[in-house]
């Protein structure tokens, strides 16, 4: 008997090569039986781009226009938030679907999880966990988030929303989709230090079911893990969905952990190979006109990723020189 799952992602133009691998690695991880329905919250990807994939199960939903008049900053555009849509844009006979944040990579079948018992809430996510030396720097977002939001720091999880097992069926009944975005119109932006995800724990607050941290597995967590838990640990080594949070794999500087090895491998092996995976960041803050032949330049050296690494040894080299310079 063949299962019937269904899986939302949303992404802009910049994010179209990322969107095309994670739709790739869902279906090259599907176990026997498992069919994938896709439902792409459009906000400006290159669609024929994404095709060379094959895809034949995508329904796509054009969202540029929604949700503009919402905080953002480079780091988060618009399309953060299109998650928050999934209830009222999804066709009514659809009750259950499974979203994923296209900055990542799929490394197993997703049935189970998307059969999992939300045991009466609406959703279920990973709760939050920071791993090794960057336990400091990001944990104090976490722990200022009661104080930021005026709740009791009772210790209730916080979860991340890169993933969520979402009842939209419940959810409209609920009236979701309108509570989280009045959450994020009624709060100064200088409390929303992660938007959406900072919305979404403020508003399900309690009724979020935990899933296991095997499916939120970040590759800039890697390191020290060995004084880490058990669960962390097993994790880290048989992850389900790899997340390339906080930190992307960058053609500059080539692979900086196992898992991001493993992601070059999957890139280099998929019909995208000849484009960048992941936007430049530094790239962003240039003219158009420069940061667009720099581009360029980067495609033509994508097959001597030697050649690109060591322009990105020089690039910090010269950076290193520079904040030493009185």
């Amino acid at each position: 008997m063949n299962t019937t799952v269904h899986i939302a992602l949303s992404a802009n133009a910049a994010f179209t090569i990322p969107l095309a691998l994670c739709l790739r690695s869902i279906e090259q991880s599907a176990a026997p039986g498992t069919e994938y329905n896709f439902h792409i919250l459009d906000s400006g990807v290159n669609r024929q781009l994404i095709m060379r994939g094959g895809f034949s199960n995508i329904t796509w939903y054009n969202v540029a226009d929604k949700m503009r008049d919402l905080p953002t900053c480079e780091r988060f555009p618009s399309a953060t938030y299109h998650r928050f849509l999934l209830p009222v844009l999804l066709p009514q006979e659809i009750t259950r679907v499974i979203f994923l944040d296209c900055d990542t990579i799929v490394k197993r079948d997703l049935s189970d999880l998307y059969q999992t018992d939300l045991q009466g809430n609406t959703t279920a996510a990973v709760p939050w966990v920071v791993l090794g030396h960057y336990r400091e720097e990001y944990g104090r977002h976490l722990r200022s988030f009661p104080a930021r939001f005026g709740l009791p720091d009772d210790g209730t999880p916080y979860f991340y929303a890169s993933l969520l097992v979402m009842d939209l069926a419940a959810m409209r009944r609920y009236g979701t989709t309108a509570r989280v975005i009045e959450t994020v119109r009624n709060t100064p932006r200088e409390k929303l230090i992660w938007l959406d995800q900072d919305a979404l724990n403020a508003t399900l607050r309690g009724q979020i079911t935990p899933l296991p941290l095997e499916y939120n597995v970040i590759p800039l967590f890697s390191e020290q893990l060995e004084n880490e838990s058990e669960e962390a640990r097993a994790a880290y080594e048989h992850p389900a969905i790899v997340h390339f949070a906080a930190m992307k794999p960058n053609i500059l500087t080539g692979p900086r952990n196992a898992l991001e090895a493993d992601f070059f491998r999957f890139w280099q092996q998929s019909p995208w190979k000849g484009c960048i995976p992941y936007p430049l960041i530094s790239l962003s803050r240039m003219p158009a006109p420069v940061a667009a032949l720099l581009n360029a330049s980067f495609r033509l050296f994508l097959r001597w990723p030697g050649v690109l690494q060591a322009y990105g040894r020089l690039l910090d080299s010269l950076r290193t020189k520079r904040s030493k310079t009185p």
